[in-house]
C-alpha cells in the first residue's frame, strides 16, 4: 500500500466518520474528532467516565498525522503502523460501506455512473506475516473492473447527497455480482504471482520435521508430545494467503470509464 493511498484512505475514513479535517494536504492530515471516533480511537476511558459523573463538556482531541515517515510534529503513519489497523478495525466494526456522489458543478442536467469500490487486506503468512492493501472499483452498468481505485478517487470532490443537475444510472451488475468479480480478478492475480517466500517457507518446514523424526526415531521410549511438536511446526511454517474485506461502498461518478479518471 503506497504512502498515498495511505493518506487517501484516512481522508475517506474520518470524512465517513463524521469528523472535521482540517488540513488534508498531503503527507499531513489534521482531524478534530468528534466524540465517537475519540472514544475508539484515543484511549481515554477514565476522562470520559469523569465527564459522564460530572455532566462537564466533552472535548473530542485533535489528531495530527502524517504519511511522511521523516516527520517530527505529526504521529508517523503507515501500513503496519499499531494506528492504521486500529483504524483499520474500526472501519470493519462500523460496517464501512458508504455511499458518496462527484460533486460536479454542471448546470445542466449530468449523469453519473454507478461503481462499486472495495478496501482489501491480503495477508501472507507462515513464520513471518506481510499485509497487503488493494484498492477494486468495478462500473455496475459496463462490469469494467480496475485497480488502485482508491488513488483515483483521491482527487474527486465527493459528497453524501446527490448534488443539483446530476441524476444517477441505473446498475446492470448487482452488486453482490461485482464483489464475486472482485473476488476472481484478485484470486486470478495472486495465483499469477511468484510465491517464493511460500516455497521457502515450505522447506523450512520440512527441514524442521525431518530434524524432529530423526530427534523421536534415536529415542527408545513412547513420546506423546511428537503430534504436538509436529502440529507445532506445521503451524509455524505452513504458507496461507487470507483476503479480509475492510471497508466499501457505492460511489456515483461522472466517469463513465476508470480510463477517464
Amino acid at each position: 500500500m503506497e504512502q498515498a493511498e495511505v493518506h487517501n484512505y484516512l481522508r475517506r475514513y474520518f470524512y465517513a466518520a463524521g469528523a472535521e479535517l482540517l488540513h488534508t494536504r498531503p503527507p499531513n492530515l489534521e482531524v478534530q474528532l468528534n466524540k465517537t471516533l475519540d472514544l475508539e480511537l484515543m484511549n481515554r476511558p477514565f476522562y470520559w467516565h469523569y465527564l459522564e459523573k460530572t455532566g462537564g463538556e466533552p472535548k473530542p482531541l485533535k489528531m495530527n498525522l502524517s504519511t511522511d515517515m521523516h516527520s517530527e510534529t505529526n504521529e508517523k503513519i503507515h501500513f503496519g503502523s499499531p494506528r492504521l489497523h486500529q483504524i483499520f478495525s474500526s472501519a470493519v466494526e462500523k460496517g464501512a460501506v458508504t455511499r458518496l456522489y462527484e460533486q460536479t458543478y454542471q448546470k445542466n442536467q449530468t449523469p453519473l455512473y454507478p461503481w462499486l469500490g472495495l478496501n482489501m487486506r491480503i495477508s501472507y503468512t507462515c513464520h513471518r506475516r506481510r499485509d497487503d492493501i488493494r484498492s477494486f472499483g468495478v462500473q455496475l452498468i459496463s462490469g469494467e473492473t480496475i485497480d488502485h481505485f482508491m488513488k483515483r478517487l483521491s482527487p474527486l470532490p465527493l459528497v453524501p447527497a446527490i448534488p443539483d443537475y446530476t441524476f444517477t444510472m441505473a446498475n446492470l451488475i448487482k452488486p453482490l455480482s461485482a464483489v464475486q468479480r472482485i473476488k476472481k480478478y484478485l484470486l486470478d492475480d495472486i495465483r499469477s504471482q511468484k510465491h517464493t517466500w511460500a516455497d521457502e517457507a515450505t522447506k523450512r518446514m520440512n527441514a524442521d520435521l525431518q530434524l524432529l523424526d530423526r530427534f523421536y526415531e534415536a529415542r527408545e521410549e513412547e513420546d506423546t508430545d511428537y503430534d504436538s511438536e509436529k502440529e507445532a511446526i506445521q503451524h509455524q511454517y505452513q504458507p496461507t494467503i487470507q483476503l479480509t474485506f475492510i471497508n466499501g461502498g457505492l460511489f456515483y461518478l461522472s466517469k463513465e470509464r476508470g480510463t477517464l479518471f
